[in-house]
């Protein structure tokens, strides 16, 4: 996309935080791209936010936990708050499937994700 406007994209440093992305661009130093989440109005009026969604590829976040753990009720509610489709009932079957990842992924297959 930049290179057919005949820009280069000039990569300096990155930074996995967007917090400290933001601290960057408010010292003046560039540009940053952050998660449309990341970005918010009423925290951020010093920033000019624009949508460059159609320049990236859409990614998939997964919640993870180590095998056997014990999940506590206040776990599956952060799980289910983070990702409304992952009720108790999915999560209890993902793990009772203990197989490959593409095992698991047939569970899922007929969810539609949300993409921002």
């Amino acid at each position: 996309a930049f290179q057919s406007q005949g820009l280069t994209p000039k990569v300096v440093f990155t930074a996995a935080d967007a917090d400290v992305i933001k601290t960057y661009v408010r010292l003046g130093l560039g540009v940053g791209i952050i998660a449309s989440m990341a970005f918010d109005p009423k925290a951020d009026p010093d920033l000019v936010a624009l949508d460059a969604r159609k320049l990236f590829r859409p990614s998939v976040t997964r919640i993870g936990f180590r095998k056997g753990t014990f999940l506590r009720g206040y776990m599956y509610d952060f799980i289910e708050r983070f990702a409304p489709h992952l009720t108790r009932e999915r999560v209890d079957e993902a793990v009772a499937h203990q197989g490959s990842r593409s095992e698991i992924e047939e569970l899922f297959k007929d969810i539609e994700l949300p993409t921002y």
